[in-house]
């Protein structure tokens, strides 16, 4: 069997090869397998980002994910199934909502959107929904959680597999930059678990390394980039149904409002009505609230490297002279070419997309903040604001963004020849 990190640390990269049915697969699934049933916590890819699994049906197991994460148990996990008939089994649904909970699944799953519903307290755990009594659910489309899922015949609970609050992994080095490189004696199972993580074959041929040094990720392992859409489902009345978005993400508004059209369509019922809510949810970081939802607070996925939007240049509005840095000390993360021509002024620049495509974009985000946080002598990083930028999916991504920054703007000022950025006062943190 082959490991990609030696037998001295938490976290051993188990590589996943093309044929899916050789030998060594078969060992390395069933090995895994075995480690979730025994309680233990895996790493895998998704078509989203890379997740840290656990038995869901095993209260202890789902813990260690909140100890190896340092994760708040104020914020629930999802759980990933193979299939709806599956996903039926860990949830308590009216009947006035089991119909469209079943459309959705077909449209959407395989894939990254979760259904968040009550669950069935006999056989989820508290832990696993923050004591709340709701679960979301999704059904992943990656090969390998999808065999991973078949061998060890278990709902796996898995949130992202990182420091909570860092950025999320979208790669097996990654994971184990985050959660692995524990020295084996240092494994005691309260604070540092064994964690075996698979990697697809194809991600040693993922990067390139650019002219400045900066490992530039060409596509990945997880093709959406970013984490699923979390919806809710809720009855008004006899003929109103309503979505209530707690998470932006893979799928768009635009994709959930053209399945409402088919649904309705299908029934036969134009006096049938449902709604899409979607809001702004900012947790703040001392809140101990429970959630319903994943990816509510305020700091989260957030590189090492304080990082800030931008809101406008040489705008002097509500700025805090307090808090602010020399432009050749700071990351400029850029979106279709905007700031271009400030790339020779900065530390280092890079653009999401060049093109001002959201979708490549958004599947290089998580690689290129990790990068950016490793830069030498790096004071701050710059991200792009795509509040009004109106193409699908900009939300999602200005939602990882938003949060990123934990929710700060910036002004860049210009006095001469010399740029600043500029911190604004922070109203949400």
């Amino acid at each position: 069997m082959q490991q990609e990190s030696l037998d001295t640390y938490n976290g051993q990269i188990l590589t996943i090869k093309n044929n899916n049915q050789s030998e060594e697969n078969e060992k390395i699934y069933n090995l895994c397998s075995e480690h979730l049933k025994q309680g233990g916590l895996v790493a895998f890819p998704t078509e989203t980002v890379y997740g840290l699994g656990a038995n869901a049906l095993n209260e202890t197991a789902v813990y260690s994910i909140f100890k190896a994460k340092k994760r708040p148990l104020t914020d629930p996990v999802i759980v990933h199934v193979l299939n709806v008939d599956e996903a039926l089994k860990y949830i308590i649904i009216e009947n006035n909502l089991l119909n469209f909970y079943k459309h959705l699944a077909n449209d959407f799953w395989p894939g990254p959107l979760t259904i968040v519903s009550q669950s069935n307290p006999k056989i989820i755990p508290d832990c696993v929904t923050a004591n709340t009594g709701f679960v979301g659910i999704r059904v992943p489309s990656h090969k390998i959680v999808r065999n991973l899922l078949e061998h060890c015949k278990l709902p796996i609970s898995a949130p992202s597999a990182n420091r909570f609050g860092h950025v999320s992994p979208t790669s097996a080095e990654h994971v184990f930059d985050d959660l692995g490189c524990f020295k084996k004696e240092e494994i005691d199972n309260e604070n540092v678990f064994r964690i075996y993580i698979l990697k697809e074959e194809e991600e040693e041929h993922l990067t390139t390394t650019s002219t400045n040094g900066l490992k530039e990720e060409e596509s990945s392992t997880c093709s959406v980039g970013i984490e699923s859409t979390v919806i809710k489902l809720e009855q008004v009345n006899d003929l109103q149904l309503k979505i209530i978005v707690l998470r932006r993400g893979g799928i768009s508004i635009e994709q959930l409002k053209k399945s409402i059209e088919r649904f309705i369509n299908l029934n036969n019922n134009e006096k049938y009505e449902i709604l899409i809510e979607t809001r702004q949810h900012v947790v703040k970081m001392n809140e101990n609230t429970s959630q319903v939802s994943p990816g509510q607070l305020i700091t989260h996925y957030a590189p090492d490297v304080p990082a800030y939007i931008l809101n406008n240049l040489n705008n002097t509005s509500t700025i805090d002279e307090n808090i602010s840095f020399q432009l050749k000390d700071v990351v400029i993360v850029d979106f279709h070419e905007n700031l271009k021509n400030l790339k020779d002024k900065c530390l280092y620049y890079i653009d999401l997309s060049k093109e001002g495509d959201i979708k490549i974009a958004r599947n290089k985000i998580f690689s290129i903040l990790r990068e950016c946080e490793k830069i030498e002598n790096a004071k701050a990083i710059l991200l792009p604001n795509l509040l009004h930028v109106e193409k699908e999916h900009a939300d999602s991504l200005f939602d990882r963004l938003f949060r990123a920054a934990s929710g700060t703007f910036c002004n860049l000022l210009n006095s001469g020849d010399q740029w600043k950025l500029v911190v604004e006062e922070n109203k949400v943190n």
